[in-house]
């Protein structure tokens, strides 16, 4: 694997020439997978297989779905099938969707096999901060979300290009200086707590989310960091603030950058963006709940 080596938690002392060979067949089979990630309008982009078909989707850690799949590509070739059940969903800026489920039978992300999967008919979704801009071209692709992963461990190196998709006895060995953090995946994705201001802050990691952002009201937008002072209530966005000596579990982000916008009535306090992941290498373990990260 390219840049990554997998450390296997095996042995084959004590054990016969015969079964090191087979063990060494196995974890060959079962060999991290890297994934090339592309840019598209900001946002990241991996090639999907379903079935017979090959399509660009985008890679979005900010829900807990596992796959939304575009109306014309729900079809018997693809091996997707629209189910009569529906689901409510809600987004970033508190609108409620009503979707169709989805089976897919199969499906590749990249060269990753992710097997069967349940999912959702893709639909317009999103915290739109510039009402009058255009929606751009990658919102109306279908989604790869987290829990396509959640069989599996995953590392986000997207400043340099690279998805890897680990299987679930696979660690990647992780040179350098890491740092380590809670990680909890629940209903509104994966989520971590950042202190700021002496206050804990609750953080969707959410690699579709053009920047890093946090709801008005949020406790730790105090003091100089209370931009939405002044501001009317309607006001979307009240603008940046920065915050200094961020900590993060075991590790300290010497600068975060957010963007205080009003946001739905969302158990969560804002979103760690696609800028968090372009300049950091993330590793999510699941089986664990623990998020790794480091600086490029």
């Amino acid at each position: 694997m390219r840049g990554w080596l997998v450390r296997k938690l095996n042995t084959c002392l004590g054990i016969s020439a015969m079964a090191a060979v087979a063990l060494l067949a196995a974890a060959a089979a079962q060999a991290a997978v890297t994934v090339p990630v592309a840019m598209m309008d900001g946002l990241p982009v991996v090639q999907v297989k379903l079935g017979s078909i090959k399509a660009d989707f985008l890679l979005d850690t900010g829900g807990a779905v596992a796959i939304t799949v575009p109306q014309p590509l729900i079809v018997p070739s693809a091996g997707v099938t629209q189910l009569p059940e529906t689901t409510k969903t809600t987004d970033a800026s508190g609108a409620v969707h009503e979707v169709n489920r989805i089976k897919v039978k199969d499906a590749y992300i990249g060269d990753a096999r992710v097997g069967e999967l349940d999912g959702l008919v893709n639909y317009s979704w999103g915290l739109t901060l510039d009402k009058s801009a255009p929606e751009p071209d990658v919102i109306k692709k279908g989604i790869v979300g987290l829990k396509a992963f959640e069989r599996k461990g995953v590392v986000f190196d997207l400043g340099r290009g690279k998805l890897i998709v680990l299987e679930p006895n696979e660690v990647p060995e992780m040179p350098g200086k890491w740092s380590s953090a809670p990680l909890k995946v629940d209903r509104r994705g994966a989520v971590v707590t950042m202190s700021l201001n002496g206050k804990d802050a609750e953080l969707v990691l959410d690699s579709a989310a053009t920047m890093t952002v946090m709801k008005r009201g949020a406790a730790a937008l105090i003091g100089p960091n209370n931009v939405c002072k002044g501001k009317p209530a309607d006001a979307g966005v009240c603008g940046p603030t920065t915050f200094r000596g961020a900590g993060l579990g075991d590790g300290t982000l010497k600068r975060v950058d957010f963007m205080v916008v009003t946001m739905g009535p969302l158990p969560f306090d804002g979103m760690l963006g696609i800028d968090f992941f372009k300049s950091h290498v993330v590793y999510l373990d699941f089986a664990k709940g623990r998020l790794h990260y480091r600086p490029l």
